[in-house]
């Protein structure tokens, strides 16, 4: 198992050009030491790692075989809808409990390992883990809801986000258009966006190196083995326009649950959002920057955390990427105590339809703030 602490938040402080955290403080001190505590019981600890491969096993083996029913069993409807549901589920689970807890080194103690693991993002989902790694551990975890700073909340000129981006008119109408994009963005990551990254060099202020050696052996191996068993292969077995549909169909459906799921734990009404001009002067604490700009949801249905890795969980998980996320709904109280103990902002949606209305009335009043009184009111 990978240790907690995300490898490129220091002890003392992050720093990036003029930007920076303060490390370490009070509250983070006293979470971590419950933590550490409760890790360090060998039954805990070799049940959470347990329970993780269980879940890596069930995704995998799922994909697998319900990609080769699909393709060899009798093509009867109901056989069909029945093996797509299969691989969907598969996907879904390698999505969020695989190659996201790979890629933080949640699985093993080995670094290589994990990114052998998280290469499933690579051969399975069909966007690179390289330049996954960079973009969320440390564009996102480092600087979460940072302008400037966090790559996903930089959108524009498709959507406003952040209070400090600039208002345009369209964006009045954001929390409509905002879903068919969100079907979109899997489909840009597995076709041009890895590309687009590497060319650009960077997500937000974070450097993206163009990948050498394994890294790149493994992008491009990566790209072909996910192309081949999504589209090439079952061209031996179904008409073109079917193969083209369901894949566009099933990237778009898993596209839309991904992002949406991000998009609850960050960019909602409760999240604390900044500019990187606010954290230049502010100079906050890393750890109460991370709670106060996450939001957990759902916590109490166990059906949702399984499915999404807990995910809904995600203060959480980003101030403890590299444990397994089957630790999380125990590690929930210990953080919720010391985040009322060192007078921390804590906050968890209590259903996923109060999660999305926070969602929804966030993209609203970002779409309207800013612009004329008389299109604010219109």
């Amino acid at each position: 198992m990978g240790g907690y602490d995300d490898p490129h938040i220091s002890e003392s402080r992050v720093t990036a050009g003029k930007v920076a955290f303060e490390g370490g403080g009070a509250f983070l001190r006293d979470t971590r030491r419950e933590v550490e505590s409760y890790l360090s019981d060998e039954q805990t600890a070799r049940s959470g790692i347990l329970r993780l491969y269980a879940k890596a096993v069930i995704a995998l083996a799922a994909t697998v075989i319900s990609w080769t029913c699909l393709l060899l069993a009798p093509h009867e409807p109901v056989v069909v809808a029945v093996c797509l549901a299969g691989l969907g589920t598969g996907l879904t689970l390698t999505a969020f409990c695989v190659q996201h807890d790979a890629n933080h080194g949640a699985y093993f103690r080995k670094q290589r390992h994990n990114h052998l693991l998280g290469w499933t993002a690579d051969a399975l989902l069909g966007f690179s883990s390289y330049a996954w790694r960079v973009k969320h551990n440390v564009s996102h975890h480092t600087y979460t809801n940072v302008d400037g700073c966090d790559d996903d909340v930089s959108q524009v000129p498709l959507a406003r986000f952040a209070p400090s981006q600039r208002p345009r008119r369209w964006y009045r109408f954001q929390h409509f258009y905002i879903w068919p994009l969100y079907t979109l963005v899997g489909l840009r990551w597995q076709t041009a966006g890895d590309l687009l990254s590497l060319i650009r060099g960077r997500f937000a202020q974070s450097a993206l190196r163009f990948p050498r050696g394994w890294n790149l052996a493994a992008l491009v191996t990566g790209k072909a083995l996910f192309f081949s068993w999504t589209l090439v292969v079952p061209l031996f077995f179904f008409p073109w326009w079917v193969v083209v549909a369901v894949y566009i169909g099933w990237t778009m459906i898993l596209s839309l649950v991904m992002v949406t799921t991000f998009q609850l734990a960050h960019c909602v009404e409760e999240a604390t959002f900044l500019s990187r001009d606010q954290l230049i002067a502010e100079r906050r604490v890393w750890a109460v920057h991370e709670v106060e700009t996450t939001v957990d949801f759902c916590t109490h249905n166990r059906i949702l955390t399984w499915l999404l890795g807990g995910l809904n969980f995600q203060i959480e998980h980003h101030l403890f990427p590299g444990v397994p996320h089957t630790h999380y709904p125990a590690i929930a109280p210990i953080v919720q105590r010391n985040c009322l103990k060192h007078d921390v902002r804590y906050t968890s949606q209590g259903s996923l339809a109060a999660a999305l209305h926070s969602h929804f009335r966030h993209l609203r009043r970002m779409g309207q703030l800013g612009l004329p009184v008389s299109i604010e009111m219109g």
